[in-house]
Order: structure tokens, then sequence, then C-alpha cells
């Protein structure tokens, strides 16, 4: 019998659903799994403030209109076997459901809880955490979804709606303002006009500059509106362009798909990871602020040769791909016995 899957994030943190699916779509594709169930979940107070121990965890702690899904699994006793949480919040709902299902199903929690790693069955954080224990898996980059079928398949669909936007093409991958980072309207002014210069002085070339680059460009949620503006205007006066605003079906797998070379902001260890996952040139743009864990994150990578600073020019180079999934997914099968 297939072994089912649940992937828990908390509501509206985008990232945080793209790791916890993207390792149930890993194993899913290894055979001997469901296709994962994706929940996201919000807490109430006091919860969003419990200790990251088992005596607080509780399915209580999830608002009304959240709960349900695990209230009738508690109640009807039928607990996935595999429960796979990203997010600190969510990982104490991990360890309700792990007594609640009196530990039959297994609990991996994406990125460091910041607590015994040994309340969960694992625990899998990037380099640049510093959790480790003998059940934690390290990863080289925030786990995802980015596949080479995938790619191929979303560049497919979408190459005839873009067919107007010339080539080379830049893929913009725009965040937002986190505790780390700021992202605001007198940034993105400045931005504009440097990705203005740097897409129209052309292609830079060992035989000299060529053609000038298109643009596939794509907000996130954090884009502010004011920020959304400021870029929609600028990229409206640029020619070859086309901006994914948030409304209607989203291009951005596609986006990398097609994409010659891809420029991401700091803001953002997912996207970046996705980025780099492609296997292209990536290009990370400073925002104001700082944190020495993205610091890790950018300078392990940078050592690599996996990304460089955008310092206003464009170019491209051979790259390699940041890519762990398969890697991790075989070790999970391997520490829990599910190979």
């Amino acid at each position: 019998m297939l072994k089912t899957i649940w992937a828990v994030s908390e509501r509206g943190a985008v990232g945080m659903q793209s790791q916890a699916l993207g390792l149930g779509e890993a194993l899913f594709a290894g055979g001997g799994f469901e296709a994962p169930k994706v929940f996201e979940v919000a807490f109430r107070w006091p919860y969003t403030w419990a200790p990251m121990t088992p005596a607080f965890a509780s399915i209580r702690s999830l608002t009304p209109d959240t709960a349900t899904p695990f209230e009738e699994a508690a109640k009807a006793g039928q607990w996935p076997d595999l429960l796979i949480t990203c997010g600190r919040k969510s990982a104490l709902l991990a360890l309700a459901v792990k007594k609640l299902s009196g530990g039959r199903t297994v609990c991996i929690h994406v990125q460091d809880p910041k607590a015994d790693p040994r309340y969960w069955d694992l625990l899998i954080v990037p380099e640049h955490d510093r959790a480790r224990a003998p059940n934690v898996l390290v990863s080289k980059g925030a786990l995802h979804r980015v596949t080479r079928t995938k790619l191929s398949t979303s560049a497919e669909a979408l190459a005839p709606q873009l067919e107007h936007i010339p080539s080379p093409r830049l893929a913009v991958l725009v965040g937002g303002n986190n505790r780390y980072y700021t992202l605001d309207a007198e940034w993105m002014g400045g931005f504009v006009a440097q990705l203005r210069q740097a897409t129209q002085q052309g292609l830079a070339t060992q035989q000299g500059q060529g053609a000038n680059w298109g643009i596939l460009a794509t907000i996130s949620r954090r884009t502010g509106e004011a920020e959304t503006n400021i870029l929609r205007g600028g990229l409206a006066s640029m020619p070859g362009t086309y901006l994914w605003d948030g409304s209607g079906p989203n291009p951005y797998f596609g986006f990398l798909g097609l994409a010659d070379a891809i420029l991401v902001t700091c803001d953002s260890v997912s996207m970046i990871s996705e980025a780099c996952a492609t296997g292209k040139p990536v290009y990370v743009v400073r925002l104001p602020g700082n944190s020495k864990r993205f610091d890790a994150f950018f300078e392990n990578l940078r050592r690599r040769g996996l990304i460089q600073w955008f310092d206003g020019h464009l170019a491209q180079w051979e790259n390699t791909r940041l890519d762990d999934m398969d890697h991790i997914a075989d070790e999970v099968r391997e520490r829990l016995g599910w190979r």
C-alpha cells in the first residue's frame, strides 16, 4: 500500500510551502508514496508564543478555519504516514500530530526549529543553519520544487505567449520586505534604472556586445503595491518586457525554464535556491539590510561559483546546478527504512 504524505506550512508562506511540498514531490516521484496533500495552517494566540516542546503541542493551537483536517484525522484516528512541516510555528503542530498518532506518523521538519532535534524524527536544515544532530540532514540550500521536467514542460506551455520577448531573456524575481531586508519605493526606483541600463547595453560576450536582453519579471506576495507600480511603469517604458503582477496563473516555472539568466533579490533563500537549481547564471541583487545567516548562504554559493552579485552589468557563464533534492529524498528513505 502506498504511504501517505501531508505537506504543511504556515498560511501565506509560499517559500515554506515550496520546501515542504518539494520534499513530498521528490519522495512521490521515487515511488511508494501517494501524491502529497497540501495544507496551510494559521495559529491562535497564545500558541504563537508557546515554547517549542511537546508539552505545549496541540491541534487546538490552530485557527478554526485551518484546523478541520487535523480535527477530523484525530477523530477518525487516521493520520498520514509522513508529515512534512516547514516554518517554525508548524514545527509545534508536528509535535502535536506525533502525540495524537501515538508515534505512528513520521514527522520531518524542514528548517531549524530552534529546539531539541530529538523531538522530530528528522530535521532537514540548510548548511547555513546551526542545528546539528544524528537525525539532522544538511542541504546546500533551501528545498524546492524545481525539476528539469517541470522547467521544460512549463517553458513549452508558456513559450507561445512570450514569443515576442527577445532573446537572450533575463528572469527577474522580485521579493519584498522581511525582518532582515528592506525593499521600498526608493530602492525600486534605483533598481529599475539600473535594470534598464544593464539590459539595454547588450549582452557581454567574448566577441563584444550583442543583442539587448528581454525581461520576464515576477513579483512575490511580499512586494508592496507602490513598489509593484514603479516596476510596472519602468518595464512598460522598455522594449521586450513582460511582468507578472499576481494576476492570472503564475508563470514562475515557465520564466525559469525560458530564461537564459536569472536575477533575484537577496531577501529569499528559497528563490535563490530555486534559481540556482536551474543551472543557469544567477545574479543576486543586494537590498538594504543585513543578516549573518544570509551572508553565510551567499558566501557558500559564491564560493561554489553559483551566483554573482549584480553590479549593473550582465553576462552569461557556464554554471552548475545547486540541486540535492534527489540526494535528500534518498537519504530520507534510507534513514526511515523506506527505500
